[in-house]
């Protein structure tokens, strides 16, 4: 056993800012692509070839 002394809020900050720089990234990416392709369900076929 090692007899340093573990403080547990300094460690894991890296870890946990990267999954929630991820997180944030894949969010921006799902409404980019949602503005993109979602199409309102009241247009008809012919309005959305437009």
């Amino acid at each position: 056993m090692s007899s340093d002394k573990v403080n547990p809020s300094s460690q894991g900050w890296g870890v946990a800012a990267f999954i929630i720089g991820l997180a944030i990234l894949a969010n921006v990416t799902a409404y980019t692509i949602h503005k993109a392709t979602y199409l309102k369900p009241d247009k008809t076929a012919v309005e959305a070839r437009h």
